[in-house]
C-alpha cells in the first residue's frame, strides 16, 4: 500500500473574484489522488467563499479562520493570514493583481517556506514592494 501525504491546503485569494476553474481543478485533483486532508480559508467573499463551497460540496473538512477585528483591530486581516498560512502545508493563491490583503499571505507563506500555487494573475516578481513579493 502506497503512503499518501495527507495534504492541508489554504486558500487565499481576492474577494472579487468570483471563479477561478484553475482552483477548482486543482483542489480536484488533489482530492482524487487522495491527498488532500483539510481546506483552510479566511472565511471572506470571493476566493475564500469558493473554496468553502468545494468543501463542502466534496466532503473535505474545512476550518475557516476569521479575523478577530475585536482583539486585532484594523490589523485583523493580516494577523489571520498568518493563522492560516501556517495551519497549511500548500497555499493556494488566486490573485486578481491588486489584492494587499493575498499578497500579504503569499508573502507570508513564502517566507515560511510553504509551497505555494499561483492560480490567479501571474506571480509578482521577487522585486522589492509594491510589485514584488518583496523577499
Amino acid at each position: 500500500m502506497r503512503n499518501v501525504q495527507k495534504t492541508v491546503v489554504a486558500v487565499v485569494g481576492s474577494r472579487r473574484v468570483t471563479s477561478c476553474p484553475a482552483l477548482l481543478a486543482r483542489l480536484d485533483a488533489l482530492l482524487a489522488a487522495g491527498e488532500l486532508h483539510q481546506v483552510v480559508s479566511g472565511g471572506a467573499a470571493g476566493v475564500d467563499r469558493m473554496a468553502a463551497r468545494w468543501a463542502a460540496g466534496a466532503g473535505v473538512a474545512l476550518l475557516e479562520m476569521l479575523p478577530d477585528y475585536r482583539a486585532h483591530g484594523p490589523a485583523a486581516p493580516l494577523v489571520r493570514n498568518v493563522a492560516i498560512v501556517a495551519a497549511a502545508n500548500v497555499v493556494m493563491v488566486v490573485w486578481d493583481g491588486q489584492s494587499r490583503g493575498t499578497l500579504d499571505a503569499a508573502r507570508k507563506a513564502a517566507k515560511l517556506g510553504k509551497r505555494v500555487e499561483w492560480l490567479g494573475a501571474p506571480a509578482p516578481s521577487a522585486a522589492p514592494v509594491p510589485g514584488g513579493l518583496g523577499l
